[in-house]
């Protein structure tokens, strides 16, 4: 465990911090100090953001069983989207003259349930950066630590903790410090890593409630 170690491992934590959640790119400011995502957070999507047909207001769409079925599957995003909006011209071409109500409830149902999902997803999110944030404030410390520890030897290079050719001696407190400091950097970056993915899910849901509700717009004709 060599200087160069240090100052690699050193380096990813620097870049690592540049990238730390709460700063929205591009918004110029923090929108949310545990927000681990570069999208900007929305909590709920707005009905008129997705929807230009009539009001949901008081529409009761769980009392219909046919409805509700339909809001579950369409809502699936297991189902291919353009199965999805098929499955919604079908269901269009069965009604009578409830047509506007039915497909205004369907509606209602799927932003029902998809803001609902999204919402959890966004509540998940939260917590992950609250832990993220936790865990970059022990980095900085583990950091400090490690600069006071090596400030105390006098500037001695870290052992080699993996050569076993030279004289054993015991590893000074730096170099306990730097592997906690490596191992929690390696944690962050993983978690760092995975949760891009997961910053997508909002974003997609509220693209399926559009391209659904547009299918519902045009079938309301």
């Amino acid at each position: 465990m060599d200087r160069s170690l240090l100052a690699g491992g050193l380096a990813v934590l620097t870049l690592a911090f540049a990238i730390q959640p709460g700063l929205v790119q591009g918004a110029g400011k923090k929108v949310n100090s545990d927000w681990p995502c570069q999208q900007i957070l929305v909590r709920t999507i707005s009905v008129p953001a997705v929807w230009t047909g009539p009001s949901i207001d008081g529409v009761d769409w769980q009392s219909d069983s046919k409805l509700v079925d339909l809001t579950d599957r369409l809502a699936a995003r297991r189902l291919p989207l353009e199965d999805a909006q098929q499955q919604i011209t079908e269901f269009a071409k069965t009604l009578g003259a409830d047509k506007t109500s039915k497909l205004t409830g369907l509606f209602a149902g799927l932003y029902h349930k998809l803001n609902n999902e999204r919402a959890q997803i966004i509540d998940g999110l939260d917590r992950f950066g609250q832990k993220q944030k936790e865990l970059g404030d022990r980095l900085r410390e583990e950091t400090a630590a490690l600069h006071e520890a090596q400030d105390k030897a006098g500037g001695v290079p870290l052992p080699d903790l993996k050569d076993k050719s030279g004289p054993q001696t015991a590893p000074g407190p730096e170099a306990s410090i730097l592997e906690k400091l490596q191992w929690d950097l390696r944690i962050f970056q993983d978690r760092q890593n995975a949760v891009t993915f997961a910053c997508e899910s909002p974003v997609l849901i509220e693209q399926r409630l559009f391209a659904l509700a547009r299918t519902i717009q045009e079938n309301l004709n």
